[in-house]
Parts: structure tokens; C-alpha cells; sequence
């Protein structure tokens, strides 16, 4: 799935993205298209169990059954439009795609051959290139390959305008207003006014011919086409039995999908000035590690996993720190959390010679609730770095990591480790750049 350009996805999106989710396709027994399309109708006879169902219904705000709200679009020839205008009266399928990606060939391609198939049964098709410049967006039509025949429309908020420096490079009072000016744009994107949110693209929604919601779905194959059509057999089309999809959820299933898990109580995060608990975990040699081993040290206990983007960021930085001050008694222990043996063991083989600053291990709890991570030291998201001083104590926290921060170094210096007065002053503009950013 593409991604609009980080720095400018950080700025606009924080606490508004509205992840994809990864959803995969539960397999099913093959059967005859009648009986899948009423077994989707007949409520079961006891409550099924939650299933990956590669669809959902409500989109943020905007809920199942309630009129889409109308937002405005560039037609190809320029002009400005409304969706209304394509939707009146229709069962609408239409799609978010980045202006200069669009959608992948073979979801042109699914929906060229339905929008032809179905459009005298009331279906409509229209793909939206948004998060771009309509130059990129006519740069990637003059690509697409195959013909497009059905209705293809430009988000006409178009691309962010980049500021003159990055943001390392901003003060905390210009990167505070960069923050708002980047939300206030994002927030005439056509996703927030949709749902408030903004969604990754491609996202595709269905829309009955009443403009109300159906449902909505993120990505391309291999789910697209059975969420496609399973959303709509819901708005109501009747599907040639070649297109019907090979698994047809029921109501019941994609509200249970929906249902977020019971809230469990957090730990507390373990606070500055308590006792570091000791643990044990398995480094790649299949030997033990534990906390008391760097007993006398200050030691940077950094819980991170391998899918953690962030977490892989920040190791250059927190390899330099290890390097940087190991004459003064600092190890770095990165304790792979919420993750599995082989995902670990295949990372540190490919990794281990460029971090060498790190003793790498792997907590074998992987995801359980009894993980060293949640249940002693209350981490509820990583990258987290604890500093623990020599006797054992827990001295200062750093919470994520945002390129060319010096805040560990700080943490450091809480622990009485000598760190240069520049960094420390920089480490102060660091944290107001962090307060900035909320």
C-alpha cells in the first residue's frame, strides 16, 4: 500500500490515521453461488466466532446506512463537480488512490470489466487521485496502461505545499505552526470529510443507490475482490455467479470484525526512581540475559520488535549513544518485545554487525500478557527506551524517537553519565519540539 510522504503524513495525520489493518481472507468451502449469497442472508443458529472479515462498515464517523456526505471533485477536463453528480440514483463504488499511483493494474482492470458489466444494473465506478499535484495525477493517467473507461476525478485540495525547512531544522514555535497548517489542510482532504479521519489509499467505498454507506476497505489484492463483492451483494446488485466471491460474510460476522477486544486494564508504566525489575530473555546463541548481568552499569533498556518501524529508525542513533559512551560504563540492551523467535533470529543475523554497540535478546512471552515489556515496566508502545543507573534504578524514560533527537543522551545524563553541554542544550529544544508536535 503506498504512503503519503512521511514527513508530511507525521505532520498532517497525528492521531487521524485510520490504519488498513491487514486483513486476510478466511478460507471457506467452495459452493454453489446460490447457497453462498443465502447463507450470507440466513442468521445462524448460534453466534459465530470472530472471523478476518476484509471489509468494514462504518468509516470513522461516518456510520453503515448514513448518507454519504457530498464533497467536491475535479472532472478530467478541469472542471469542478460534485459526487452527488455521479451518484444520483446509483450504487457507487469509488475509490481514494494517490494522485501519482492511482490504483494497481489489476484493480483498473477488476473495475473496467464491472463497470461495463454492471453499469445498466446502476452501478457506477469513479477513481479519485488525491494527496498530489493534478500534474502527477494526469502524469500517471498518461501511464496507466490499459484504457480506463470509467470516470476518473482529482481531489482538487491537490498536493501539501512543503515548507521552506525541514523540520529539524524549525524552532518549536515554527514547527507548532507547521503542525496547524499541515492539519487545516489535511482537513479539506476528502477522507476527513468523510469519516475525520484520513485513510491510507487506494480505499474503496460502496455507496447505495440512496448514497448511503455500505462499506468501505483498504488495499489492493488479495482481498480486494472479495470485499468488493461482498459489499455489493449488499448494496443490492445482483452478481453474475462468476463474481461472486468465494466467501460471503454474514451482517453478524463483519459487526463482530468490527468489535474492538475487551479493554484490558494497562499496567502503570514504571515510574522514575523505582526499582528496575529483572527479567530474563534468550539472546541468538539461545543463551539467558537478564538485568542483574550488567549489574554496576547504566544500562539503556530498549524494548523494541522487528515490524516497528520506529523502532529500526532510532538504532543508528541509539548505536552511536552505546558507542559513544561505553567508556563511562553504558551497555544498550534492546529487548525484542511482542514478537516472534524467527522474526527475531533472522533480524539480528542480517543486523547484528551494523549495531554492534547493542546486546541484542528476545523475550520468549512474544505477545502474551506476560511479557517483560507490559507486565514489569507497563510499555504500552515502542519504541521505549529506560535508562537504569548503576544501582539499579530507573533514571529517566524516552518514549519513540524522532530523527535527529539527542533526548537519550539526556536521559543519560540523568543517570550521571557526562554528556557534552551542547547536546544538552539541544536535547532541551528536542522536547519542545516533541510538546509542539501534540
Amino acid at each position: 500500500m503506498k504512503k503519503i510522504s512521511s514527513r508530511v503524513f507525521r505532520l498532517a495525520a497525528v492521531g487521524l490515521l485510520l490504519s488498513a489493518g491487514g486483513w486476510a481472507q478466511t478460507a471457506a468451502p467452495a459452493a454453489a453461488p446460490a447457497a453462498k449469497v443465502a447463507a450470507a442472508v440466513a442468521t445462524p443458529a448460534a453466534a459465530p466466532a470472530k472471523v478476518a472479515v476484509p471489509f468494514r462498515e462504518d468509516f470513522a464517523k461516518l456510520k453503515a446506512g448514513e448518507v454519504v456526505p457530498d464533497f467536491s471533485v475535479q472532472t478530467i477536463a478541469g472542471q469542478s463537480a460534485k459526487f452527488s453528480d455521479y451518484a444520483a440514483g446509483k450504487i457507487t463504488v469509488f475509490g481514494l488512490w494517490g494522485a501519482s499511483t492511482g490504483a494497481a493494474p489489476q484493480i483498473t482492470a477488476q473495475w473496467e470489466k464491472l463497470s461495463k458489466k454492471y453499469a445498466a444494473a446502476g452501478v457506477v465506478f469513479l477513481g479519485i487521485g488525491g494527496y498530489g499535484s493534478r500534474e502527477e495525477f494526469d502524469q500517471w493517467r498518461a501511464k496507466a496502461g490499459e484504457p480506463i473507461s470509467f470516470p476518473l476525478a482529482f481531489d482538487p485540495l491537490g498536493k501539501y505545499p512543503l515548507a521552506a525547512k525541514t523540520r529539524a531544522e524549525m524552532t518549536p514555535e515554527e514547527l507548532k505552526a507547521e503542525v496547524a497548517r499541515s492539519r487545516e489542510f489535511f482537513s479539506r482532504s476528502i477522507s476527513q470529510q468523510l469519516g475525520g479521519v484520513i485513510a491510507p489509499y487506494p480505499t474503496t467505498f460502496v455507496v447505495d443507490a440512496q448514497r448511503k454507506l455500505v462499506g468501505w476497505f483498504s488495499g489492493t489484492q488479495p482481498t480486494h475482490n472479495t470485499a468488493l463483492g461482498n459489499l455489493l451483494l449488499r448494496a443490492g446488485v445482483k452478481l453474475a455467479p462468476e463474481d461472486i466471491p468465494e466467501r460471503v460474510y454474514t451482517r453478524e460476522e463483519s459487526k463482530i470484525a468490527a468489535t474492538p477486544a475487551p479493554a484490558v486494564a494497562p499496567t502503570e508504566k514504571i515510574a522514575v526512581g523505582s526499582v528496575a525489575p529483572d527479567f530474563t530473555t534468550i539472546d541468538l546463541a539461545g543463551k539467558p540475559v537478564k538485568l542483574s548481568d550488567f549489574r554496576g552499569k547504566v544500562v539503556v533498556l530498549d524494548f523494541w520488535a522487528t515490524w516497528c518501524g520506529p523502532c529500526i529508525a532510532s538504532m543508528p542513533h541509539t548505536n552511536d549513544v552505546a558507542n559513544r559512551y561505553k567508556d563511562q560504563g553504558v551497555v544498550v540492551w534492546g529487548s525484542c518485545t511482542s514478537d516472534t523467535r524467527a522474526a527475531f533470529e533472522k533480524w539480528v543475523k542480517a543486523n547484528q554487525e551494523k549495531y554492534s554497540g547493542f546486546i541484542f535478546s528476545h523475550d520468549p512471552a512474544e505477545r502474551l500478557p506476560t511479557r517483560a515489556s507490559q507486565k514489569l515496566y507497563g510499555v504500552t508502545g515502542i519504541p521505549q527506551q529506560f535508562v537504569i543507573d548503576r544501582e539499579g534504578k530507573i533514571a529517566a524514560l524516552v518514549n519513540g524517537y524522532l530523527p535527529g533527537e539527542v533526548l537519550l543522551d539526556a536521559a543519560l545524563a540523568q543517570a550521571g553519565i557526562k554528556v557534552d553541554p551542547a547536546i544538552l542544550a539541544k536535547a532541551v529544544v528536542d522536547q519542545q519540539k516533541r510538546e509542539a508536535l501534540k
